[in-house]
């Protein structure tokens, strides 16, 4: 193949070959966004022609737009980007199989680069989420960059105060305070692996400051307006069944996407699912509206495929539904054409979550209940959501003392 082939030709390429992998409209159309942030890099950089450096780049640029923060799914999608670039470069052809690229951290030091190393091991042998060891792996490395500015080589250089004044410093420069404790926990992790600096860990904050959304939730009657839009019989049988676990059960996008064949019990009108996030079994009634949906989708609309898990793409090739922003599309298009408007509100399972939840504490569930039945790791989780029950908390209010006129 030609090395040498301009940005904007290989965008063209790829972005071709993926219509003719019948791709869907959307995703092709989000990754027409994406290439685009790949030009403009290449005229920031004065590049014209594609070269390996401009690709890794690109895969750096994993911050919000509005931001320094790390986003994941950012990340993801330029390292897919640079992917298809660089297997058409290699023989001709876009080799669309997933692959998991790791950033590139590189330290002057040998030694804090194996340290890095070896925490990196130490995350895999854990068997840590690949999204929680790129924060962890990101924000080690940040540490890592601080000791070798003030002129460390090794870990052993280490002295008190130094983790306190870097906290101070990733704050101003990448991340929010609300954000750390998100991290925090992956370099207490990796003080912990040498004797030399398990001693400081003392210095790492114990309360973090949270940030504390509004729950947002959809009301009973937007709830009862979703449900009569799903029986209209203007949505696939998958999206209508994908709808109804999220709405009906609360369930998180990433355990709707790993169902399996085997996961539906149904001679005891069941599902059971061992949860992605808590590692904690679930057992899920399966009600009728669910248990006819799945079954219209099995039997009628399922393109044919080995796979043992039951949501698949639309379009060929017919790979199993595996991302978050799957199910998102899915609920928001349902969501919008049911007539439902947003208000500033989020799409996807995250307020389907909080819906099913707000809607069993207005019907009178006790919270231990609706906590076992959202499957949350910590029973305490659920009390987040009284803020959405306005009932309830104006029984928690004291009346006004009488003014006395004289």
């Amino acid at each position: 193949m030609n090395q040498n082939m301009k940005v904007r030709d290989l965008a063209d390429i790829v972005l071709k070959e993926m219509g003719a992998a019948l791709f869907s409209i959307g995703t092709i159309s989000n990754y027409v966004k994406i290439f685009n942030r790949l030009e403009k890099l290449a005229e920031r950089q004065r590049e014209v022609y594609y070269t390996s450096d401009l690709g890794r780049s690109f895969i750096e640029d994993s911050s919000y737009s509005n931001s320094e923060d790390y986003c994941h799914t950012r990340y993801c999608l330029h390292c897919r980007c640079i992917q298809f670039i660089e297997s058409y470069l290699a023989d001709g052809k876009v080799d669309w199989t997933p692959h998991h690229m790791l950033p590139e951290y590189s330290l002057a030091s040998k030694e804090l680069s194996d340290m890095q190393t070896c925490f990196w091991n130490l995350m895999v042998s854990a068997g840590l989420k690949a999204n929680t060891m790129d924060g962890y792996r990101r924000f080690v490395h940040y540490f890592l960059m601080y000791l070798e500015d003030k002129g460390y080589r090794s870990l052993a250089e280490l002295k008190s105060g130094d983790t306190v004044t870097f906290i101070a410093l990733v704050c101003r420069e990448h991340y929010r305070p609300t954000s750390l404790g998100a991290h925090l926990p992956g370099l207490r992790m990796f003080l912990r692996m040498h004797e030399a600096t398990a001693r400081f860990e003392w210095e790492l904050p114990e309360h973090l400051p949270k940030k504390r959304d509004i729950i947002e939730v959809y009301s009973d009657e937007e709830h009862d307006k979703v449900l009569k839009y799903l029986e209209s019989g203007n949505v696939s049988f998958r999206n209508k069944a994908i709808c109804l676990i999220a709405i009906e059960t609360g369930m998180r996008a990433v355990d709707i996407c790993n169902l399996k064949l085997g996961d539906i019990h149904w001679g005891h009108d069941c599902i059971h699912v061992v949860q992605k996030k808590t590692g904690k079994p679930m057992n899920i009634p399966l009600v009728v509206s669910i248990g006819n949906a799945l079954t219209d989708y099995l039997l009628s609309e399922r393109p044919a495929s080995d796979s043992e898990y039951i949501f698949l793409t639309d379009n060929a090739p017919y790979a199993p539904l595996k991302s978050h922003s799957g199910c998102r599309n899915v609920l928001l298009h349902v969501i919008s054409d049911a007539g439902i408007k947003a208000n500033g509100r989020i799409y996807g399972t995250r307020i389907t979550r909080h819906s099913t939840a707000s809607r069993m504490l207005r019907h009178g569930i006790p919270l231990p209940v609706i906590s076992e039945a959202l499957g949350h790791g910590n029973p305490n989780s659920v009390m987040v959501y009284l803020s959405t029950e306005d009932a309830k908390l104006a029984e928690c209010t004291l009346p006004l003392p009488e003014v006395c006129h004289e």
